[in-house]
């Protein structure tokens, strides 16, 4: 498993090594920017998307530390016995990773961090708390969970799974719940986008594919959050029906951001709707927009909300 600090382009990535404190003095590390760990899902690694598209995502907004986690080589098919114990190994590196940045004399807290799974590198995410000590390491910031897998990741031993002890502040994204998806809230805030389970634009051919979209989906949703000028506006309703047949009647207060500029504050579960293609946000109610935009702009110019 290999961690790398990303520049604008991938092409000379950095290689962190946590073994030697010059390793950190000689890379663009700057602990002024904002630090976002990215965990790929199976089959996935620095030069796939989404790391290279979050990366880029991110640099177009402003000046960021990108780590991206690469631990490609550990899970291959056909060896999906691998991922009974890839993911552990991994997070005992991320949190060997968190332990130099905080003991660094040039690094940052624990609450500093965001840490953004998809798959199962949502579950990755969080059980790097289990490894931490929240005395001497303190507590990770944000973990953001991008359809956390349910599948080849079952157990009775819920430590494993993301859930909201994990950080100071844990928000999942739920695409393809109930199938290749976990169903159940993990976190302070759970977003069922389009009900969480079928995406509008997945239609496919076979079952596998348009399953595969649903899970997968999640990833571009995020991403936009990241740079969109709209936003993912979400709301709480009482029951996933009421939601779909649309007898949701949410005050103006309950809306809610989804994705990268999301409230600390939001709590509970919430639905949002999206287009079937890029751009995929569709703002706020018309209602609502003057102001809701203007709190976005307020959380776009400020790198450190989050």
């Amino acid at each position: 498993m290999t961690l790398f600090l990303c520049r604008r382009t991938q092409e000379n990535p950095e290689v962190l090594d946590t073994t030697k404190d010059e390793s950190l003095y000689q890379s663009r590390f700057n602990r002024a920017y904002p630090t976002k760990i990215v965990i790929h899902g199976f089959g996935g690694g620095r030069m796939y998307s989404p790391s290279t598209d979050m990366r880029d995502a991110y640099f177009y907004r402003g000046n960021y530390n990108i780590i991206i986690v690469d631990y490609g080589t550990l899970v291959k098919e056909p060896c999906l016995k691998q991922m009974e114990w890839a993911p552990r190994f991994c997070a005992k590196c991320i949190a060997q990773l968190i332990r130099y940045l905080t003991q660094h004399p040039r690094g940052l807290r624990a609450d500093d961090l965001h840490l953004i799974g998809y798959s199962v590198g949502s579950h990755i995410a969080g059980l790097v708390a289990n490894y931490l000590d929240p005395l001497k390491d303190g507590k990770l910031g944000r973990i953001t969970g991008l359809d956390p897998t349910i599948f080849f990741y079952m157990g009775s031993n819920s430590s494993r799974d993301l859930d909201p002890t994990d950080a100071h502040f844990v928000d999942v994204l739920h695409t393809g719940a109930g199938i290749l998806g976990q169903w159940g809230p993990s976190g302070h805030a759970d977003f069922y986008i389009n009900g969480g389970s079928s995406q509008p634009g997945c239609s496919s051919e076979t079952v596998f594919k348009t399953l595969a979209c649903d899970h997968t989906r999640v990833t571009p949703f995020f991403i936009e959050s990241i740079v969109t000028k709209k936003g993912f506006w979400a709301y709480p309703c009482p029951t996933l029906l009421s939601f779909m047949i649309g007898w949701c009647k949410p005050e103006d207060h309950e809306y809610v951001l989804m994705g990268e500029h999301i409230n600390r504050k939001a709590k509970g579960i919430y639905y949002v709707r999206t287009n079937p293609d890029p751009p995929f946000a569709q703002g706020p109610p018309e209602h609502l927009k003057r102001k809701a935009l203007q709190y976005l702009k307020r959380k776009r110019s400020n790198n450190r909300s989050n």
